[in-house]
């Protein structure tokens, strides 16, 4: 397992994608991985829904639909990665850090490597919210974060016993209680106020804030890593 710590993973729901909130949003993103190394985890959105959509008309397996919107899913993710220059597209572990460490933003296109996972249920009740948890407890991150719209101020997902409670309510998928690593803190924050990622901006030093920004400048290129023409 790679040494790389990650402090925080969101989750940008495919829900935003409906509103005008997805261009600020991936800019108060961008501004937040100056000071933290974060990867985004998208949502299916209207790629999904379209897939569901085609599942009942043409009858297709779940197995094989479920698939389709992963598929979706990194069809959403190249859509956040034209919306920021700073923001990147790639579909491996090692790119994400790369971008990650040149204090940019790495989306995640997660089907390839999800189709790896041979012990991950293949049904719709597996969503972009279980798919966030997995990869926050692969990658041992401090805090996971889902951007949804919702309308009430952030929650905070204190448990499982309360991830169970999103779950009844239908803000989080049946999964997800499951899947929410122990150590992981997870919040629900409202994409349409990107104000609210605020609260995960550290504040540090002028000196330490000059520091960081040399190391990012000696740092290599990552425009190739990943996929091609996605920033």
């Amino acid at each position: 397992m790679s040494s790389f710590r990650w402090d925080l993973l969101l989750k940008v729901g495919g829900s935003l994608g409906r509103s005008d909130a997805l261009r600020p949003l991936l800019q108060r993103i961008s501004l937040l991985a100056h000071r933290r190394r974060l990867l985004v985890i998208p949502g299916g959105g209207e790629f999904a829904d379209l897939v569901r959509g085609q599942m009942v008309r043409l009858r297709i397996d779940e197995k094989t639909a479920h698939h389709m919107a992963l598929l979706a899913m990194d069809q959403y993710g190249l859509l956040l990665s034209s919306l920021s220059r700073r923001a990147t597209g790639v579909d491996n572990l090692r790119a994400a850090e790369l971008v990650a460490e040149a204090g940019r933003v790495p989306i995640l296109l997660t089907a390839s490597l999800l189709q790896r996972e041979p012990g991950l249920e293949r049904s719709f009740r597996l969503t972009s919210d279980s798919i966030a948890a997995f990869f926050a407890g692969r990658l041992r991150s401090t805090h996971l974060v889902l951007l949804k719209s919702v309308r009430k101020q952030a929650e905070r997902i204190r448990d499982r016993a309360s991830a169970e409670a999103l779950a009844r309510r239908g803000l989080v998928d049946p999964l997800f209680p499951e899947m929410l690593p122990p150590r992981t803190t997870a919040w629900i924050l409202c994409g349409r106020r990107p104000q609210e990622l605020d609260r995960f901006m550290p504040v540090v030093s002028r000196s330490a804030t000059r520091a960081v920004g040399l190391r990012r400048r000696a740092a290599p290129g990552t425009r190739h890593q990943g996929l091609r023409g996605t920033t």
